[in-house]
């Protein structure tokens, strides 16, 4: 008699187990989503247009047309992402921590233009609409 309650417990105990691990597993729920990807991760510019400039290439709207592709995927990107978007037009300023930046209180902060507040930095944004992208001096 004392045998069958322990080799019931026991198959209890070994149906159980596959459920329980089931559970713990989707507990943890799925992976992660992937973050958006992001163009302006390295680069301000990462079409690099500058080399389409004129002496480079024979036909002198080639810079233009390369920054117009860039200005739209980059802005399409960000929507996608839920981001503000960035400007069409980038801008040439100081570095931060420059003599000049200190004095004009402007900077470009990793391609985006800072302005300097009185407690910190506030972005810029750019007369056409987005936020300022820059090149540093």
């Amino acid at each position: 008699m004392v045998v069958r309650p322990l080799l019931l417990s026991g198959w209890l105990l070994a149906a159980a187990l596959p459920a329980a691990a089931q559970q713990i597993r989707s507990a943890t729920g799925p992976a992660a989503p992937r973050p958006a990807h992001n163009s302006m991760a390295k680069s301000t510019t990462p079409f690099n247009c500058e080399q389409y400039a004129w002496p480079n290439h024979p036909h002198p709207g080639m810079k233009a047309y390369c920054a117009s592709v860039e200005a739209g995927i980059l802005q399409n990107e960000a929507r996608q992402a839920g981001r503000p978007g960035p400007s069409a037009e980038v801008g040439v300023l100081p570095a931060l921590g420059s003599a000049e930046a200190k004095r004009t209180g402007t900077a470009c902060i990793g391609g985006q233009a800072f302005r300097r507040l009185a407690n910190g930095w506030e972005q810029i944004s750019a007369p056409a609409g987005g936020w300022l992208r820059c090149r540093e001096r």
